[in-house]
């Protein structure tokens, strides 16, 4: 772990190196890194500099000792405008502005890009009524039919679909996937379905084998992403059988990859459950899958998974044996040769958060801890659920150490998060901590935390 976030962060520095090399002003090095790292100005401004928010705090201190910021303060203006997010000051813009080399709008400026989704770039689509997307967060969060994509075209009309159709099939499909993210599964889960319902209804109109291929993969893609909304509502019936349109799929596209990542995916509906030992038997089909001819990003993520079923069946042993191998797959994981369905696990702050999370399902809260903090210092601001869920891990871990008022206070935190995502999944897991804090119910943060949790 601590070589592959060496190695992206040398990425990054050579990369804000190069170009400034061209002579690009810190405005343009940050721009870059916002729509190459999806992330917003302050945090692009960040790492374009080359820190981390603790050095950036460091950074702030040096110049301004009379008033000190910590780490934590650099999190709470990045995140903001979410809910969790706190607004900077006008004078805090301004010193940031003089930290990073730039003006107080250049960190209000958002340079997401959807240029991917005109459709006028679409020869073989007819033409649709255009509205302009918006770019946001939680609380403002472009609603998927009024994006210019193929969600607006009847298939009906469409005879013949050429690449660059599935590429927009593609492209609409990750902005569900970036929206379930920011907003939660029930903000989108009724586009997916059309979506994935208009694109099997072409899926035997390819215009040639190539095309076919990757139409499959496609649906494959946008099923088992249902899947994974089904499964945040607690619907796992539902996730199931999406699961098995994503295998049939996969099956007839000939796909090895999104066969085993689905198996993976089966395995995390049954730990979800709370049914480790069927997890255990198909994630170990899923493992005997992936030994040949698939990417590492999905040996890792299975591996990840057979940790935390490990865990469940009482068996830590074997788990930090599984929970190892799934590290030294991370080693291999490059965006060049992760599939694009699976593309968010090429990046550090989700390989810290899963292993945060398996080390706290093996009670090793030292190091789940400190996995765990890399994981929210990195995490993108729009990646509001998965923050939420970091932070629940992290209210187990304290609980473990028994440090119960530092669990509350982070388990409020992620309540928050789990209601502005409206995920019943968090919701329930921060309801599976109070059982943690029984010992503690005379406290008056556990008391607290239970009225949030039980009244609301």
């Amino acid at each position: 772990m601590a070589d592959r976030t060496q190695s992206l962060k040398q990425e990054r520095a050579q990369l804000a190196a190069d170009l400034r090399h061209q002579g690009r002003t810190w405005v343009g090095v940050a721009a870059a890194f916002a729509g190459r790292y999806k992330v917003n100005m302050r945090v692009a401004f960040r790492l374009a500099h080359g820190w981390s928010q603790r050095e950036a705090a460091e950074a702030w201190n040096a110049r301004w000792p009379d008033e000190p910021k910590t780490f934590k303060n650099f999190s709470y203006w990045e995140v903001w405008p979410s809910g969790t997010g706190h607004a900077p000051s006008l004078d805090t813009l301004a010193r940031l502005a003089e930290l990073y080399e730039c003006s107080v709008a250049d960190l209000l400026t958002d340079y997401s890009d959807y240029r991917h989704l005109d459709l006028a770039r679409q020869e073989a689509v007819p033409a649709v009524r255009e509205s302009a997307p918006r770019t946001g967060s939680v609380r403002s969060v472009a609603s998927p039919m009024t994006l210019a994509a193929p969600a607006a075209v009847s298939a009906g009309v469409i005879r013949v679909v050429p690449e660059r159709l599935v590429d927009e099939f593609e492209a609409l499909t990750d902005t569900y996937r970036r929206m379930d993210y920011s907003a939660g599964a029930p903000s989108v889960q009724a586009d997916v379905v059309s979506h994935l319902r208009r694109m099997l209804e072409v899926g035997n109109r390819a215009g040639n084998r190539q095309t076919e291929h990757r139409l499959l993969g496609a649906i494959g893609d946008a099923a088992q992403l249902a899947s994974w909304l089904a499964m945040d509502a607690q619907n796992y019936a539902l996730a199931r059988s999406y699961c098995q349109l994503a295998l049939s799929v996969a099956e007839k596209g000939n796909d090895r990859a999104m066969r085993a990542y689905v198996l993976g995916v089966i395995g995390q509906i049954h730990l979800h459950a709370g049914e480790g030992s069927k997890a255990l038997r198909v994630l170990s089909t899923a493992q005997e899958l992936s030994e040949h001819g698939v990417p590492p990003a999905v040996r890792a993520w299975i591996a990840e998974a057979v940790s935390e079923a490990h865990a469940f069946a009482g068996e830590p042993g074997v788990g930090l044996r599984a929970l190892h191998a799934a590290e030294a797959g991370f080693d291999a994981v490059r965006l060049d040769n992760t599939p694009a369905w699976l593309s968010f696990f090429n990046d550090e702050c989700h390989t810290a958060r899963l292993q945060g999370r398996g080390l706290m399902r093996l009670h090793q809260p030292r190091e789940a801890a400190r996995a765990l903090f890399e994981a929210l210092d990195t995490l993108p601001a729009t990646f509001v659920r998965e923050r939420s869920g970091t932070l629940i891990d992290l209210a187990f871990v304290y609980a473990q150490q028994r440090e119960i008022e530092e669990a509350c206070r982070v388990a409020a935190e992620a309540e928050e998060l789990a209601r502005a995502t409206q995920s019943d999944r968090n919701l329930r897991r921060l309801r599976e901590l109070l059982v943690e804090l029984l010992p503690w119910t005379s406290m008056e943060c556990v008391q607290d935390l239970c009225r949030r949790l039980l009244l609301n």
